[in-house]
């Protein structure tokens, strides 16, 4: 597969160090984002979540779109910034530690998660007059399917464009198909792998989390997803899909 390749000077260069997994770097340049690998496979992995989601009934303002590329000759992705002008984007982790001065994740971690749940939901919806139950619902759904274990309170959000405020689209789905997953290197059948994998919000359980707000879902996956993905999936990922799929 010919990739499209990226010459970009050090000037660009963002180095994030807000991530549950340490510091990522990615260049700004021309209103794009370009995000190199860390482990190996996140360029791919952000592709084949992009495909899925455009065929998922989803508007296309309600995820970001990314495409595999060369940067500066190393793998990574490449996305159009996602804000406007006068667009803010405010993770739940900020809007919360903004507000009340604590960690959200520290405090939802001692609760039940359902009561976690519906937490940052009223927490939310009092600060910012949004309900999102929709978005936060369709998050989960997604990472139940493509193992997202690197979902938290940070790549979680609303955008604020001076007059209001809307849900963030989805974004940042790098870590999924137990990429970077340390705990699944060891093992050597997929379904031992698979059982590494948990969700980082509310409860571990991909599937509980679900099952919760699965009322809420809008997101729907059509039954040729995995012929639409082949082109850029691993035979581990078209594996993993075959299992996640079978499972809804």
């Amino acid at each position: 597969m010919l990739l499209e390749s990226f010459e970009i000077d050090e000037m660009y260069l963002v180095r994030t160090s807000g991530t549950s997994d340490g510091t990522q770097d990615k260049f700004f340049k021309d209103d794009m984002w370009f995000k190199l690998d860390r482990y190996g496979g996140e360029g791919i992995a952000e592709t084949v979540v992009s495909i899925i989601l455009k065929h998922s009934g989803l508007d296309s303002d309600e995820f970001v779109e990314y495409h595999p590329c060369l940067i500066n000759g190393k793998q990574g992705c490449y996305s159009k910034n996602f804000l406007s002008k006068n667009d803010s984007f405010i993770t739940l982790y900020r809007l919360y530690k903004n507000v009340t001065g604590k960690d959200l994740a520290a405090v939802t971690a001692r609760m039940d998660f359902d009561d976690a749940i519906e937490y940052v939901l009223n927490f939310v919806k009092t600060q910012t007059n949004l309900d999102l139950h929709k978005y936060i619902a369709n998050n989960l759904a997604l990472d139940r399917i493509i193992l997202n274990d690197d979902r938290h309170f940070n790549n979680l959000g609303v955008l604020f464009n001076e007059s209001e405020f809307l849900p963030a689209p989805i974004f940042d789905n790098g870590k999924s198909f137990l990429i970077g997953n340390k705990n699944a290197t060891n093992k050597t059948k997929l379904e031992e792998k698979i059982a590494c994998s948990y969700s980082k919000c509310f409860n571990p359980s991909y599937e509980i989390n679900l099952k919760y707000l699965k009322s809420w879902v809008t997101l729907q996956i059509p039954k040729n997803i995995i012929s639409l993905v082949e082109k850029y999936a691993t035979k581990e990922m078209i594996e993993i899909l075959e299992i996640t799929l079978q499972n809804q």
